[in-house]
């Protein structure tokens, strides 16, 4: 994970001076790099001594190594982390930058999706007696896409998108059940606990969710969320959700593909069924 990164995913966890430095480090990476420790700690009116304690807390051991790391990730970040839409972009601005984020963040699928993590969790779905998915806030919607793709692989599937229903629904799980959870950040407290019921119950729990999150040390397979791509406390996530939503697609196709020729003749039987509900074409 970039510095970037581990200091935004920590920032709650800082003391009130370390945030202040954590603020101004995170609003002027770029000038960051370019200033002394004396210079930082006016910024973020703290001691000289404290702006080594904050290095220290992410394992740096100086404000020099600190702004080469700094420097390093500033240089490999992706195109999308530079092209945030901002306030005054034109329509023709946010298109593309939107369309470049996009783009980017398939990049970042190619790059950091494991082949042998995808194919565990390929194979424990395909071999599931039923599914159960859950999402909630703005995972609820990506958990009902899951749920239309899946149904059609002749898997008793069902999303959730209630806290109570999925705490209900995970305490009624078994070795028989997969509990497919899709969390952003990974943090969100009912979601860590309703995994860890499901797991005192003998379900299997994969987790599309941050790596480093206390979500993804439950699961028992994790696939990474491309959390890190984006701030998603400030918008509803766009560059995530395309992750997300690309990373279903992935694990689908492996089951269909796991599943054998017979899927063809249910995907077929589904696809008729909506025949008659189109209007005849010229």
């Amino acid at each position: 994970m970039s510095i970037l990164n581990q200091i935004k995913f920590n920032l709650s966890n800082l003391s009130k001076a370390e945030s202040r430095i954590a603020v101004i480090v995170l609003e002027n990476a770029e000038l960051i790099i370019n200033i002394t420790t004396a210079e930082l700690a006016r910024m973020a009116n703290v001691s000289d001594p404290m702006i080594s304690r904050f290095c220290k807390s992410f394992g740096i051991q100086s404000f020099p190594e600190f702004k080469v790391k700094l420097a390093q990730d500033l240089a490999n970040a992706p195109s999308f982390i530079s092209e945030a839409v901002s306030p005054g972009d034109t329509t023709a601005t946010y298109i593309e930058k939107r369309v470049n984020a996009n783009q980017a963040a398939l990049e970042y699928i190619r790059k950091e999706l494991s082949p042998t993590g995808v194919e565990e969790a390929v194979q424990t779905l395909a071999n599931a007696k039923r599914i159960e998915i859950f999402g909630m806030g703005g995972s609820a919607s990506i958990a009902q896409d899951a749920h239309h793709k899946l149904f059609r692989l002749g898997i008793p599937v069902t999303a959730h998108i209630d806290l109570l229903m999925q705490r209900m629904v995970a305490a009624g799980s078994n070795s028989d059940t997969v509990i497919l959870v899709f969390s952003f950040t990974g943090r969100t407290v009912a979601t860590a606990d309703i995994a860890k019921i499901a797991k005192n119950n003998g379900a299997q729990v994969i987790a599309i969710t941050h790596p480093e999150s206390p979500l993804s040390q439950i699961a028992d397979i994790s696939i990474p969320s491309g959390d890190e791509l984006e701030d998603t406390t400030i918008y509803v996530p766009m560059t995530t959700r395309i992750v997300i939503l690309t990373i279903i697609d992935i694990l689908v196709t492996g089951i269909a593909l796991e599943l054998g020729p017979e899927l063809e003749q249910q995907l077929q039987k589904i696809k008729h069924s909506l025949d008659e509900t189109k209007t005849p074409t010229s």
